[in-house]
């Protein structure tokens, strides 16, 4: 059921974005700031916990207290939100909504015997690729 959550998760965020033309110049990096605020505010998956006019702070919040990891330092300096955190992130929140999350220190943590984020993403059918390819569309539309 989480699999199809995911599908849907990225339609959803393909909604939001705005099909311009392709553009000739080179399209943004998504920064963990961004990628907060499109997980919590815009994925489909919080909805009811997370308000349209929810602040950057709240969704860092949100995601946090929930076991989705975001580093404030990350946040905060505009750090790069690469593949591997993309997979990180929707690794966490698959293992969230299918109930088998197990936490370390307030965090979802990797399941035993699996090496990466990466490779439980595979692994699980969570097409971390797809919804990293959704971000930066989303935030070459909302920047462009």
């Amino acid at each position: 059921m989480c699999k199809n959550l995911f599908c849907s998760v990225l339609l959803v965020l393909m909604v939001h974005i705005t099909f311009a033309e392709e553009q000739d110049s080179e399209q943004p990096l998504p920064t963990h700031a961004d990628a907060a605020l499109m997980f919590a505010k815009y994925s489909g998956m919080f909805d009811r916990y997370v308000s349209a006019d929810a602040t950057l702070n709240d969704c860092v919040a949100f995601l946090n207290k929930t076991g989705v990891y975001f580093g404030l330092m990350e946040v905060v300096n505009g750090t790069e939100f690469a593949i591997k955190d993309c997979a990180r992130v929707m690794g966490q929140i698959e293992l969230i909504l299918s109930g088998e999350a197990e936490y370390l220190l307030g965090k979802v943590k990797l399941p035993k015997g699996i090496d990466s984020w990466e490779d439980f993403c595979v692994l699980n059918g969570v097409e971390y690729i797809e919804g990293y390819e959704a971000l930066l569309q989303s935030l070459a539309s909302a920047k462009g």
